[in-house]
């Protein structure tokens, strides 16, 4: 089973991404769009899991969200990783309660990693991919689209971020199918 460990969208937001999608799908360019239902924050990809280890990272995950409140964070603005030059990731930004996301993410590669699985290499910079950009063709263009779509909206909606899941993602000649097997409740209220 090929994991990954995201913070899903409501319908909404989806909705309002996807909008924005498809404004840009008409920019003639090399991009690989991710699709509406697909759009999530992922804190950690897995990749190829026996089955026989869900329950462990269940509980690891369980464990990673025990001390984290529930939080917000709002999506906005447009950005490219690495470089507008040599671009690979079109992306919308994360702002709000960045910082308990980003404990969140410690925590949770912090458990990932006492099962063995490696930590992301790179720094944690919180963003939702729109597309994947395969070669520069159109690129400069679709992104002066994004800027002024994203300009005249600001913003794309407001998260309150109360849960974590382990999803599941099947990969098919149409593309990427997710779903959610085990849904985390973060649970850092204080007890009365």
């Amino acid at each position: 089973m090929r994991l990954f460990i995201a913070v899903n969208l409501p319908g909404k937001v989806k909705r309002s991404l996807g909008e924005l999608i498809q404004v840009l799908r008409r920019f003639p360019s090399d991009a690989r769009w991710v699709e509406e239902a697909n759009l999530h924050l992922t804190l950690q990809f897995l990749g190829n899991v026996s089955e026989e280890q869900v329950p462990a990272i269940v509980d690891g995950l369980n464990h990673a969200a025990e001390a984290v409140k529930p939080f917000k964070l709002e999506l906005g603005g447009v950005g490219v990783f690495p470089t507008v030059e040599r671009p690979r990731v079109l992306w919308v930004g994360v702002s709000g309660e960045t910082l308990a996301l980003e404990d969140l993410q410690r925590r949770v590669q912090r458990e990932m990693g006492l099962l063995g699985f490696l930590a992301e290499q790179r720094k944690f910079s919180p963003h939702l991919t729109l597309a994947r950009i395969r070669s520069p063709l159109g690129f400069r263009m679709l992104l002066k689209g994004a800027e002024e779509f994203t300009g005249r909206s600001k913003k794309f909606g407001d998260l309150q971020i109360i849960s974590i899941e382990l999803m599941l993602s099947e990969l098919s000649p149409k593309g990427s199918k997710y779903y959610v097997l085990a849904r985390i409740p973060l649970s850092g209220f204080p007890t009365v």
